[in-house]
Order: structure tokens, then sequence, then C-alpha cells
């Protein structure tokens, strides 16, 4: 067996105690890890309650931590950039602070490499629960009925592939060294699922993505950021107009492009409902740059594509919808 490499977790943490004492949750479940050469690149993203007070209590038990302090910039792609940065590992794995892994997980990730050398990322089997521990899915990369595991393999573009418009794989994965830091998290503009756009660039640049017979535990929080009502929730549909070019140039859209734009058309409705939300607090740039990301949008988005998916009175109203801007933010306006 070969020596056992360097293997980096990057774990986030922003006000994790206040949320739900994540960080004792999270450093109980990465410390006890049957995999033992690992560095813990610990980020501690400007937490204005107890979370670097609880990391030092771990730290002075275990040397392999190493936390880094930042000044909270309000998006979550720069703290992971910054842990990026500084991990060392010929591994890396990006752990979230509010999720669980099985003591084996990294063994067992590290395990399938040496024996499918091929693979340039690993990932567990993902179990999505809700927080009252009923379960919502399980993913073997993509969806899987059940727990029973088997090895899969998948060239990572084929993955990338089937990303266009929606997920349709659950990857949490460990990566190598070199895959990972092939393209970084403090991508060109901050926006809230700016990840997301990384994050399949990543797995384009991947030969093979593998899956081991462990489990990754994400959980669905109600409070998660991602999840609460806020002005950056208008993000998505920038994002969208970008993996919309992305796509394109890399010539994978045309065979997705209805998903793809059926899902932008509902990201954009959402955002023009949050738009209304917020409207009245916004100070008038904000107010002018946030109506140009909608019209943007709204041009952008192939309207033949996205009507020709209603049938009878919905394909009637959602041209008239779709038919001018100015109506569509009327008419929501007008709902709201």
């Amino acid at each position: 067996m070969h020596a056992h490499p360097l293997i980096s977790i990057i774990t986030t943490y922003y006000n994790s105690v206040e949320l739900g004492d994540f960080v004792k949750t999270s450093m109980n479940c990465l410390l006890n890890q049957t995999y033992r050469n690992i560095e813990f690149i610990c980020v501690n993203d400007g937490s204005t309650d107890s979370t670097l007070k609880d990391l030092e209590y771990f730290a002075k038990q275990d040397s392999r931590i190493k936390i880094f302090t930042k000044e909270n910039q309000k998006y979550a792609q720069y703290s992971k950039a910054f842990g990026q940065e500084k991990a060392s590992g010929d591994f890396i794995f990006l752990f979230d602070h509010d999720d669980l892994i099985d003591r084996d997980t990294i063994e067992k990730c590290y395990d399938t490499f040496v024996s499918h050398p091929e693979l340039d990322i690993v990932s567990p089997m993902v179990v999505t629960k809700f927080t009252d521990g009923k379960i919502k899915n399980i993913h073997n990369i993509y969806l899987s009925e059940t727990l029973d595991f088997k090895f899969k393999k998948y060239p990572g573009e084929q993955i990338f592939r089937d990303t266009v418009g929606k997920y349709d794989c659950h990857i949490r994965g460990l990566y190598r060294k070199n895959i990972f830091k092939a393209h970084s998290f403090a991508f060109t503009e901050p926006l809230l699922n700016a990840d997301e756009i990384v994050e399949r660039l990543l797995f384009e640049k991947a030969k093979f993505i593998g899956s081991c017979d462990a489990v990754y535990t994400h959980f669905i929080h109600s409070e998660s950021s991602a999840k609460s009502l806020s002005v950056k929730k208008i993000d998505i549909i920038r994002t969208d107009c970008l993996l919309r070019k992305i796509f394109q140039e890399k010539g994978i859209y045309d065979t997705r492009k209805n998903i793809f734009e059926f899902t932008a058309y509902k990201n954009l409705v959402n955002a023009v409902k949050v738009y209304h939300h917020f409207k009245k607090q916004m100070s008038p740039e904000e107010n002018l740059r946030q109506q140009k990301r909608l019209t943007e949008s709204f041009s952008e988005l192939e309207k033949k594509t996205v009507i020709s998916q209603y049938n009878k009175l919905a394909k009637v109203y959602n041209y008239f919808l779709l038919s001018n801007f100015s109506i569509l933010l009327a008419y929501y306006n007008y709902k709201n």
C-alpha cells in the first residue's frame, strides 16, 4: 500500500454556533475520520458569534486543525476560494459545516482512487435529509432508489453536460489537487451561487468521476442563506445568463435547451417577485442595477422554447406574460 498522502478538508464557518452549534458537530465528525493524514482547513468567515472560540478549543486538542480568519465578504465563494488557496494536500474535500460524513468516508474515497487511478473525483453516496431526519433523496452520483452501493463512474464531460438547466447528479467529492485548483472559487463577480458555476467547470476538467461506498449526509436547513428570502436571490438570473453563454460556447446547450430555458424562466419569475418584495428598501442605484439584470435576463430568455412547453390555457397566459417585460413586471407587482 502507498504511503498515505496528505488530504485537505476545507470547511467554511460563518456564525456556525448561532446557527446550530455546527462547529461541534462538524469537528466531531471530521476529527474522528479513520484516515489520519488530514489537514483541516477551517475558514472563519468573519463570524460575530463564538465560532472562532469554538474552533480554537478544538485546535488545542488536534494539531491538524488550521484556522484562518478572514473578513466577511458577504458571499460564500470568497471563503471557499480562501480555503482553496490554503489547501496543500494531494487530494481536497470541501465540507459544509452543517453536514455530516461517515467516519470512514475519507478513507473509502482514497481507497477508491488507489483501485481506480483513472478517477479525478470520488464522491460518497449523498443522502439529502430534512432536519427532522426524513430523507429527501439519495444519489450515487445520479439519483438512486436505495443505499445499496454499486460502483459507478462517468466521464467528467458527461456529468458537466447533465448539469445544464438543473443538476441531474449530486457530488460531494474528494478531488485530485490539480482538478480542485483548476478554477478559482473567487469567480469574476460576486454571486449568491457563483460556486455552482465553478463546480461545473471543475467537473468538466475531470477525466472520470466515480463513487464509493460511504455516505455524505447533506441537510436541508430552512434558515440557510440559500433558502431565505434576500435581494441576493436575484443573482440567480445573472448566473443563468452566464451559464447559458458557457453552455453555448462549449456546445452542450442545445440538447438540454428545454430544461435550461424552463428553469431560467422560473428563476426569472422568482427574481421578479423578490425584486417587488425589496424594491422599496433599495437605493436608486441598486434599484436600477437590479432592473437592468431583470431586463437582461428577460431579453436573453428563449421565449419560444419556454412557451412550447406549456399547453392550452397556460400557453396563452405565458405567451402574454413573455410578450413584453413590463407586462411581466406589472403582473407580478399586481399579484404581490
